[in-house]
């Protein structure tokens, strides 16, 4: 904590610096007024599943995403931001306040905001997992109300948490749900720089409850490696709970995502790790919901290759290999192949189509309550078929 202190006071005698020479200046009255912009994206997407099984129904589902953003710019150096968004599982989320704050910049290396805030570090690449508001192998999205100061690449940031960050039991398996809300604060600290063009970002994030023992750490490094055509996406994450306490004991999470862009062939592929307790009763595990795990499962591996056949139209080959749960001692594996279909006719529009069969390969999907194991899906020892169309467009 005496570092935390110490930074927060290094960081406030900056900012009184920048402050003060600003202060120095002339100042003019905008005449115009301030600018405003709106801007935004909208997702639809539709899905079916059909089991080889004794169930052979096909089911769909859909998923409705809108963000609507509104940018004011006052003047050079004041600026604020707010979003609304209406995101589900379903055709007709309810629209609601996503977040709002106002910010200072001076130059290209300073730049502070006050108000609702989201901080996330080393997510996935790998398109069932980018959404880094549930998953991700260094931290998850965690929202706060407060400040955020970023300063020559380094970055800190303090607040109350908000939304589910605010709710114990929807953070880690390790905390009840009788913690109460509106007792929880975030301390993030991060720091970006580059070495001959490759990026380095080494971070920490400190939760409190301000309950005895009631704390979560997340620390890591993300990197970006630049190796002529290959571009390597990398992640190291500690994922950890009651730091003072014997038990649970950390989660490690290591992810490497390599591409390969060879113009009119692009290659992605991926393998990721995560090392839980084998007591899986003395284990860290950070949740998103009552259904999703920051983490969402202990091992899996996938390669796509891209065929860019029209400068609007790329056809994609994809095979995968998932574990589906968290506990290495079951055998609930998976191997996924198909294709997908990627339609951009013009820009700020994109659609994606895919189908893919997910073939179950571990002895426990027979077993009666194997679902208790499951961490992604639950296919249930049945080769089960997957189609879907997803839609963006931008405006």
């Amino acid at each position: 904590m005496n570092t935390i202190k110490l930074t927060a006071m290094a960081f406030g005698l900056a900012v009184a610096n920048v402050f003060a020479q600003s202060a120095t200046e002339a100042t003019t009255t905008e005449q115009k007024g301030p600018e405003f912009n709106i801007s935004g994206k909208a997702e639809f997407d539709a899905y079916a599943n059909a089991q080889t099984g004794d169930n052979q129904k096909i089911n769909h589902s859909y998923a409705s995403t809108i963000d609507v953003d509104f940018n004011v710019k006052f003047n050079k150096n004041w600026s604020a931001f707010a979003e609304i968004e209406a995101d589900g599982d379903d055709e007709a989320p309810l629209v609601t306040y996503k977040k709002a704050y106002v910010q200072y910049n001076r130059g290209d290396n300073f730049t502070l905001r006050v108000g609702d805030l989201t901080f996330s570090e080393g997510a996935f690449s790998f398109y069932n997992y980018d959404d880094a508001g549930i998953y991700a192998a260094g931290m998850r999205e965690h929202d706060i109300r407060g400040l955020d100061l970023q300063l020559y690449g380094l970055q800190f940031g303090v607040g109350f948490g908000r939304g589910n960050n605010d709710v114990s039991c929807l953070n880690s398996e390790s905390f009840p749900c009788d913690y109460g809300e509106s007792k929880s604060y975030d301390v993030h600290l991060a720091y970006q720089f580059d070495i001959a063009g490759q990026t380095f970002r080494p971070f920490v994030h400190y939760k409190s409850w301000q309950i005895k023992d009631a704390n979560e750490l997340h620390a890591g490094l993300h990197t970006d490696l630049l190796l002529g055509p290959f571009d390597i996406h990398a992640v190291y994450g500690l994922h950890a709970d009651r730091l003072k306490k014997s038990y649970p004991n950390a989660t490690h999470a290591l992810l490497a995502e390599p591409t390969l862009n060879l113009g009119r062939v692009f290659i992605k592929t991926g393998i990721f790790f995560a090392f839980f307790d084998d007591d899986m009763d003395k284990a860290t595990i950070h949740e998103t919901s009552a259904t999703y795990y920051e983490i969402p499962e202990y091992k899996f591996a996938y390669g796509e290759v891209d065929f860019k056949a029209l400068d609007v139209f790329t056809v994609g080959l994809i095979g995968e290999w998932h574990t589906n749960t968290l506990d290495n001692s079951k055998e609930l594996g998976s191997v996924n192949f198909g294709t997908r279909l990627y339609f951009n006719p013009v820009k700020n529009l994109d659609m994606t189509g895919f189908v893919k069969a997910i073939i179950p390969v571990g002895d426990d999907w027979k077993k009666d309550g194997h679902e208790k194991w499951v961490s992604t899906n639950d296919y249930n020892n049945d080769v089960t078929f997957n189609i879907g169309l997803e839609t963006v467009f931008k405006f």
